[in-house]
């Protein structure tokens, strides 16, 4: 699903990638658990698109979330911890 909303996304097909997305996020969840980097980036996918389509509080929050689980399976010195806090500053 991740890889069907990416190229959605860039078509410029915001509702039906964002879709994927939270598909995505269903199965890695239950796949891999709720603390696993791969749902981080579901988070921080869903959160891309919300951002994009104004929806700036639900962004937010998404990327707290990739955040919250960064930081516990990377450690707050991980590129991809960092990205997290840019990600939320930039909303």
């Amino acid at each position: 699903y991740n890889n069907i909303a990416t190229i959605l996304d860039d078509q410029g097909e915001k509702e039906e990638a964002l879709t994927m997305h939270q598909k995505a996020l269903v199965i890695r969840s239950k796949a891999l658990g709720p603390d696993h980097v791969d749902t981080a980036d579901s988070y921080n996918n869903i959160a891309t698109i919300l951002d994009d389509q104004g929806e700036k509080e639900e962004a937010l929050t998404m990327h707290q979330k990739a955040l919250v689980i960064r930081s516990k399976a990377l450690g707050p010195d991980h590129v991809d911890t960092a990205d997290s806090y840019n990600n939320i500053a930039t909303i």
